[in-house]
């Protein structure tokens, strides 16, 4: 095992060693320390977020989203700016602050800008939410095209806009007969019936019938001229058409759609397909893979696509492990798919080739970063591209793909845009979004700590240092455990993390087993074990950073979201060690949870099958938080959306509900029309706040 490193005891060494440095040279930074302060809850209303960076075909400029929240109203506002790739001049607005504006994206030519944004329609026969700017000199307000109504993919000849647009059959739905008294009963009902499965789905509410296009017609293909007209269609398949991508010469789009979509027994599998613009449309895959974001070749004879087998088949099997995703090459014509990361131990993401069509690249998690990879198509070597303890995001290329840029964030960077070359070098810093809040408060940097489990396995973690620190003293310590499972902590920024150190606590996140990064078998390791290995795992990173930090033993909380409330409640009821807890969006009943949750597949996945299947639901009960709550005398704080459907709110009231019977201290906080996740600015903000006074009053 490697030791953490000790930063609070190399502070001393550094100061001390300074004398060789010229005087002069410290004194600005020095002047800053005096003058900085911690971070404060207030501080979450003035965060300025930075996304969604769109580099134009020649490279030269750079679109994206400048989000702020508007206290007052309680909402987040978004507006379109741009900003020279060379960071030759400062990013100017480009859209109207009356409207929030979204998604920014270039037209092939570079001469139009599209974005998303609710302003009013001028014209009867515009619709829809999407909004031009001319951005080849001749300037002029925002204005839409005839005919697109739906998020625009440019052809790369710019002679065409295609786009997907809901399409309700041309036959008419049956209706049933009333009697004039059967018509008064239906009219007064203010309940909800439904006789299909998919009834609910977070953040989206209460679904019509998935069986029935009539209710939910699916979103087919369609192709304007790029100067507007009456939309074409393309496809009729019945479901939803995703990922429209053109070949280079702009004759064909492919595509990807499940054929089995209105089956509700059947896991999504969506296959590739490909349509031309007379409408003829090929299927290309139908082997239970379910695939995405399919990009073609420079030569338009293959095309490559995400993909991984279906839940179906793993279901099937009573499979022990989930099914890796990769990246395969589809020849057009005929011929057998590659696998291009078979060899690859990580996740990529959506594909795009070199304009020569030697490389296919990617984004990917690896451990605690998120950077660019490529991938070599006559080989299959994967190689690594931009590096750094940080997180880049939403990677855009310019047509030659000599200039990219990206959104980045570190652990004292909240998120910026910036532009390279396509190698990574010659960086350059286009946003500096939240430079004055930054120059203001003093933010924690993480140690990063390597720790050893049980089983000697290897766990990546980080510890936030309290803000204000002294070497004389112990400190409280939260544990923070990340949802998912699988998914992430690593080197990006958290305002919740730095809130937490700047109140005093030292703050430890980590990557248990089950988190992606590091390889397939550390990503499924918890398949039917959810708190057997990764609690191991957790516990382990507590007692190793005991050993080597001024943390106070008596004064340690526990706290996570989503997987993360699951763990929480599961820790509680293991061990009586920490002082509080607070469980957030939280799972305590694998069973009860089957029948309520949007996504029963979870369950069915990765614990075998359904609850009636005996050996399922035993396994179910005995991974159940709400089994082991009678061992609980830990003070805890549940915090839930009332309207959440991913976890419902009915699978923490189980466990806060298992606790007031034993007198364990416990609070409840519900948020109204509150999803999974999503929660307005003012409803965070309580979150926060209702945090720290748990922990001020049981760790402090």
């Amino acid at each position: 095992m490697m030791a953490p490193q000790k930063h609070f005891l190399l502070m001393p060494a550094i100061v001390l060693g300074a004398c060789a440095i010229a005087i002069g040279a410290l004194l600005p930074d020095l002047l800053r320390a005096q003058q900085t302060r911690p971070i404060a809850l207030e501080d979450y209303y003035e965060m300025v977020g930075i996304g969604s960076p769109a580099i134009s075909a020649d490279g030269t400029r750079v679109a994206f989203v400048r989000t702020v929240i508007l206290e007052e109203e309680n909402t987040r506002h978004s507006e379109i700016w741009v900003v020279p790739s060379d960071g030759s001049a400062e990013a100017v607005r480009l859209t109207s602050p009356s409207y929030s504006a979204a998604n920014p994206r270039w037209s092939s030519d570079g001469a139009l800008l599209a974005f998303s944004s609710g302003r009013p329609n001028v014209d009867s026969r515009m619709g829809g939410s999407v909004w031009f700017l001319r951005m080849d000199g001749s300037g002029g307000e925002a204005f839409q095209i005839e005919g697109v109504d739906r998020t625009p993919v440019f052809s790369p000849d710019s002679r065409w806009i295609a786009m997907t647009r809901p399409t309700p059959p041309t036959t008419q739905a049956h209706a049933e007969e009333l009697s004039e008294f059967e018509r008064r009963i239906r009219d007064r009902f203010d309940g909800r019936a439904y006789d299909w499965m998919n009834y609910r789905f977070d953040r989206r509410g209460y679904l019509k019938d998935p069986r029935d296009p009539h209710e939910t017609p699916p979103q087919e293909l369609y192709v304007v001229p790029r100067s507007g007209g009456v939309p074409r269609q393309l496809t009729a398949l019945n479901v939803d058409v995703q990922g429209p991508a053109w070949r280079a010469d702009g004759g064909v789009l492919a595509f990807t759609a499940d054929a089995h979509q209105r089956d509700e027994h059947t896991y999504e599998r969506a296959d590739l397909w490909t349509v031309d613009l007379g409408g003829n449309v090929t299927r290309l895959t139908d082997d239970a893979f379910h695939y995405s974001s399919p990009a073609w070749s420079p030569d338009g004879r293959t095309i490559v696509v995400r993909g991984y087998e279906g839940l179906d088949e793993i279901i099937a099997r009573k499979q022990s492990y989930g099914s890796p995703i990769d990246l395969f090459l589809y020849p057009v014509n005929g011929g057998e798919p590659q696998n291009l990361t078979a060899d690859w131990d990580l996740t990529p993401g959506a594909p795009i080739w070199s304009p020569d069509g030697q490389f296919v690249y990617f984004t990917a998690g690896t451990r605690g970063n998120s950077h660019l990879f490529k991938v070599d198509v006559t080989d299959g070597v994967v190689e690594q591209v931009t590096h750094g303890d940080r997180r880049l995001s939403s990677v855009s290329f310019s047509s030659d793909f000599g200039t990219m840029a990206y959104g980045v964030s570190n652990p004292i960077l909240p998120g910026d845009v910036f532009a390279a070359d396509i190698d990574g070098s010659n960086e350059a810093r286009l946003t500096t979004g939240n430079a004055d809040l930054l120059d203001e408060v003093d933010l924690a940097y993480p140690d990063h700590v390597l720790l050893s489990s049980a089983d000697g396995t290897e766990i990546e973690g980080w510890l936030l240092h309290p803000t204000e620190f002294a070497l004389d003293r112990t400190y409280p310590l939260i544990l923070v455990i990340h949802g998912g499972p699988h998914s992430a902590y690593g080197n990006g920024f958290s305002f919740q993390h730095q809130l937490r150190a700047a109140q005093g606590y030292f703050v430890l996140y980590t990557n248990p087993r089950g988190s992606t990064g590091y390889g397939e078998r550390f990503k499924w390791a918890i398949w039917g074990g959810w708190g057997v290995l990764d609690y191991q795992d957790l516990m382990a990173a507590v007692d190793q950073v005991l050993e080597q930090y001024p943390v106070d033993r008596a004064r340690l909380g526990v706290t996570g979201g989503s997987y993360g409330g699951f763990m929480t409640n599961w820790i509680i009821g293991h061990t009586d060690r920490f002082a509080a807890a607070v469980s957030s969006r939280s799972i305590s009943n694998w069973v009860s949870d089957y029948g309520i949750a949007d996504i029963p597949r979870t369950k069915e996945s990765e614990f075998f099958g359904p609850p009636w299947e005996k050996a399922s639901r035993d396994l179910m009960i005995e991974l159940s938080p709400i089994t082991y709550a009678g061992n609980v005398t830990t003070p805890t704080l549940f915090v839930h959306g009332e309207w959440d459907y991913r976890v419902p709110i009915e699978e923490a009231e189980q466990m806060y509900v298992a606790l007031k019977k034993q007198r364990v201290p416990a609070k409840f906080i519900r948020y109204p029309e509150s999803f999974h996740g999503g929660w307005t600015p003012w409803r965070q903000v309580h979150v926060y706040y209702s945090e720290l006074k748990w922990w001020e009053r049981y760790l402090k």
